[in-house]
C-alpha cells in the first residue's frame, strides 16, 4: 500500500462557496434520508460491478454544477465506511473541485503523473471525513491539452498500477457536454454514472450525453438524480432514463 502521506500545510482556506459545499459531505450528521439513499447506490453499484478485481468507476454530468463532485465524493465515502480500499482521483483537469473539497493540497497530482513529473506515490493523499479514511489523488497543475492526457496510453498504466492496491476507484471527470474529455476516459473505467439534477438538467442534455457515452461503448450504470425537493412538479419525480434510478434528497446542493 502506499505511504502515509503529510497532507499539505499550504492549503489555502476554503471559500464560503467550499464551506457550504462541504457541508453536503456524508457524515454521521447527515440526514436520515440521504445517508440511506447512498446505501442503496452503494448496494447498486456492487450489484452492477460484479467482476473481480479493482473496480474503477467514473462520474460525470451532462453540464456542469450538476452535482458530480459531492456525488463522486460521498460515493467514495460511503464505500470506505466498508472498509474497503478506496481512492478518488480528480480527472476534472479544467476545473478541478476535489481538493478543495477535501482541504488538501492540489498539486502534485495526477496531471503531474501523466507527464512524468513526479510519481504515484507522491501525489496520493490519507483523507478523513466523518468516520471513513480513504485516499485522494488530486488533479494537479491544469494542463494545456487534458484530452490529450486522458486519452494517453500512461494513463492506462497508471490506472493499472492503482488498481493493484484499490477494491474501488472513484473519478471526476468533466462534464460530458463541455468537453470531451469524460468520453476520452471512458474506455478504462468499469462503468460511468451520470448525475442529473432536478430542476436544472434538461432532458435533451441528458440525451446527449448519454448518446456520446454509447457511441464510445462505455458502460452506463445508471443515474444519480439528485436536489430532489418535495415541492418540485410532479414531472421530476418520475425522472428516470436508464437501467437504474438514483435519488439524492438534497434541495440546496449547488456543487460542480
Amino acid at each position: 500500500m502506499f505511504k502515509r502521506l503529510k497532507l499539505n500545510k499550504k492549503v489555502k482556506q476554503p471559500t464560503e462557496n467550499i464551506r457550504k459545499e462541504r457541508m453536503h459531505l456524508l457524515t454521521d450528521k447527515s440526514s436520515f434520508s440521504t445517508i440511506e439513499e447512498y446505501k442503496a447506490l452503494r448496494t447498486n453499484i456492487m450489484f452492477s460491478t460484479t467482476q473481480t478485481g479493482c473496480k474503477i468507476i467514473g462520474i460525470t454530468s451532462a453540464n456542469a454544477s450538476e452535482g458530480k463532485s459531492i456525488t463522486c465524493l460521498n460515493l467514495a465515502i460511503t464505500f470506505a465506511q466498508t472498509k474497503a480500499k478506496v481512492l478518488v482521483i480528480d480527472c476534472d483537469l479544467r476545473k478541478p473541485k476535489q481538493a478543495r473539497l477535501l482541504m488538501i493540497g492540489s498539486t502534485p497530482g495526477i496531471s503531474n503523473v501523466l507527464v512524468n513529473l513526479n510519481t504515484i506515490e507522491e501525489t496520493i493523499k490519507p483523507v478523513q471525513v466523518g468516520n471513513a479514511s480513504f485516499h485522494a489523488m488530486p488533479s494537479g497543475d491544469i494542463p494545456p491539452n487534458p484530452s490529450e492526457l486522458l486519452g494517453s496510453e500512461k494513463i492506462k498504466e497508471v490506472l493499472e498500477q492503482l488498481a493493484e492496491n484499490y477494491d474501488y476507484i472513484f473519478i471526476d471527470t468533466p462534464p460530458m457536454n463541455v468537453v470531451a474529455d469524460a468520453s476520452v476516459l471512458s474506455k478504462l473505467l468499469t462503468g460511468i454514472i451520470l448525475v442529473v439534477r432536478a430542476g436544472r438538467t434538461e432532458r435533451d442534455a441528458v440525451q446527449v450525453a448519454l448518446d456520446q457515452l454509447n457511441f464510445v461503448g462505455a458502460n452506463v450504470l445508471g443515474f444519480v438524480l439528485n436536489g430532489v425537493s418535495s415541492r418540485l412538479p410532479r414531472k421530476y419525480k418520475g425522472y428516470s432514463y436508464y437501467r437504474y434510478y438514483y435519488r439524492h434528497a438534497d434541495e440546496d446542493q449547488e456543487e460542480a
